[in-house]
């Protein structure tokens, strides 16, 4: 069931699409909150409903376009926003006081672990073995993208698959390698609270100090050891470099792969364009597009 503060609804939906072709006269609803708990939401379908000359009727008589009773539609539309975000703020809380209690809070642990009763347990299975490889692959000298290729390569299960997630890809991303590389769960701490939704209405999430971060040492088994988590810290702070900005060449975004569809990327080493899921994945079967004459 999808929240009242978010348009993407399917039912919603499709009111609103029979509303722009004007399939019905009227919308009769419960109250206004059973349409929407989100302001702006309310106003656009308002303005829909006034544009197609529909009418918006609630049961319990706080707006009828019918009668002419529409002067209190703000008030009600920002009442209604201000009940989800009052729980919202209660949930922020609860899981804040649970956190500085020790509890994890993340709706999935981290690659390793499992969650019982609020701790973190490591895994009776090879998936502790999959964080100590990625560690020990980095602190030898692999990068992000070839521990990512190697594992892809291998047909070691990606995190999401691992998790269960819907249409989980089994192609790892230098990405995915690089958080599990920086997680500090793995020596043992929970560190939580690092970002938080903007509000109900506005779901891009919003980042915080580090200062601000609850963090409680010790807290469950590691996987890694301090010492290698904190030398691997080191040794990605002194690679990283700072990148040109990437030119824009002429069929950027407009070439794809003829044999996954991925977009195609110009090269200055091969002087051509070439695909991005081969580039990342399997350079040495890699799909090149040559301009000009090949040296």
């Amino acid at each position: 069931m999808e929240s009242g503060t978010t348009s993407k609804r399917p039912e919603l939906q499709r009111l609103i699409a029979d509303a722009n072709v004007r399939k019905f006269d009227c919308i009769l609803a419960k109250e206004l909150s059973r349409l929407a708990r989100n302001g702006r939401l309310s106003y656009e379908i308002r303005d829909l409903a006034l544009n197609k000359n529909i009418h918006i009727i609630t049961l319990d008589n706080a707006i009828n376009t019918l009668e002419g009773n529409t002067h209190m539609f703000g008030l009600y539309a920002w009442m209604y926003e201000q009940e989800p975000q009052r729980i919202s703020e209660r949930v922020k809380h609860t899981f804040k006081i649970k956190a500085q209690h020790g509890q994890f809070k993340g709706s999935v642990p981290p690659l390793g672990y499992e969650v019982r009763d609020g701790k973190l347990y490591v895994r009776n299975d090879a998936t502790p073995d999959i964080v100590r490889r990625i560690f020990r692959d980095y602190l030898s000298g692999k990068g992000h993208d070839r521990i990512a290729r190697e594992l892809t390569q291998e047909g070691i299960p990606t995190p999401s698959q691992i998790a269960g997630k819907n249409n989980a890809s089994d192609r790892w991303g230098g990405s995915t390698v690089r958080l599990i590389l920086t997680n500090p769960h793995y020596v043992g701490d929970l560190v939580q609270c690092r970002s938080t939704t903007k509000s109900v209405t506005v779901k891009d999430r919003l980042y915080h100090h580090p200062k601000d971060y609850i963090v409680v040492r010790n807290t469950h088994e590691p996987i890694i050891s301090r010492k290698d988590f904190e030398l691997v810290q080191q040794m990605i702070v002194q690679r990283k470099r700072i990148r040109p900005q990437a030119e824009v060449h002429l069929f950027t975004n407009t070439l794809f792969c003829a044999d996954c569809g991925r977009g195609m990327h110009y090269k200055k080493h091969v002087r051509g364009y070439l695909c991005g899921s081969y580039n990342r994945y399997a350079p040495s079967f890699a799909r090149i597009i040559w301009f000009g004459k090949k040296s």
